[in-house]
């Protein structure tokens, strides 16, 4: 059997990703037709790689996002790739990014649920390569959503942040930050666990804290 180019990239990035915690989750193409593998977090998957690292425990602002790029640089470095990060300038499109590489569609609380991992997935970066070459296609064939009648993400709020088809970020922040808000700020975003989808896969209670309290 013969192995494609994209065959080749692809488990070498899942090899070199996978002490981290991290998952080539599909391709897509970049701008000029060029060839980009997105990666992420499926769950909780880099959470023990990242508490364990000084970029954690050194108490210093955006603790994950300096860990995503000190452990994908030398990575993307080894692949000959650009990589691409969700944060910092400039600012790229992960959505886009996700939809192309996945077919993932957008759950109705805005953000992208997966059919088997539901809304329990991060993407972390895209490892862009200089030119063109044959990339599969990798789309989900169903989106959860479609067939969920009702919909109790969109309730479950206790500040109906995802009313009238919108997301209320303030009144979400607050509510979160304030002393009603300690179940949220501790477990995590409970409109997100309503959803019945990939529930094995939500992030564990330290991981879920921590991303609150980022947001706060």
């Amino acid at each position: 059997m013969s192995f494609s180019r994209s065959d080749h990239l692809q488990n070498r990035a899942r090899l070199l990703l996978a002490p981290h915690g991290l998952s080539p989750f599909g391709w897509f193409r970049a701008e000029n037709d060029r060839s980009a593998l997105l990666v992420g977090n499926i769950g909780s998957s880099l959470w023990s790689a990242f508490i364990g690292s000084d970029h954690y425990a050194d108490g210093a602002p955006d603790a994950m996002d300096r860990w995503t790029k000190h452990v994908v640089q030398p990575l993307a470095e080894d692949m000959n790739a650009e990589p691409r990060f969700p944060f910092g300038e400039p600012r790229w499109p992960f959505q886009n990014y996700a939809r192309a590489a996945t077919g993932m569609q957008q759950s109705p609380i805005g953000l992208l649920v997966h059919p088997e991992y539901g809304l329990w997935t991060a993407f972390r970066v895209a490892l862009v390569f200089s030119e063109s070459f044959e990339i599969p296609v990798n789309h989900a064939e169903l989106h959860p959503c479609d067939n969920c009648e009702e919909m109790p993400c969109l309730s479950a709020c206790p500040v109906e942040a995802f009313k009238n088809e919108t997301y209320a970020y303030q009144d979400c922040r607050s509510h979160v930050g304030s002393e009603s808000g300690l179940k949220c700020r501790s477990g995590g975003c409970i409109a997100r666990h309503a959803c019945p989808v990939g529930k094995a896969f939500a992030y564990e209670p330290e991981q879920q804290a921590f991303h609150m309290a980022a947001f706060v």
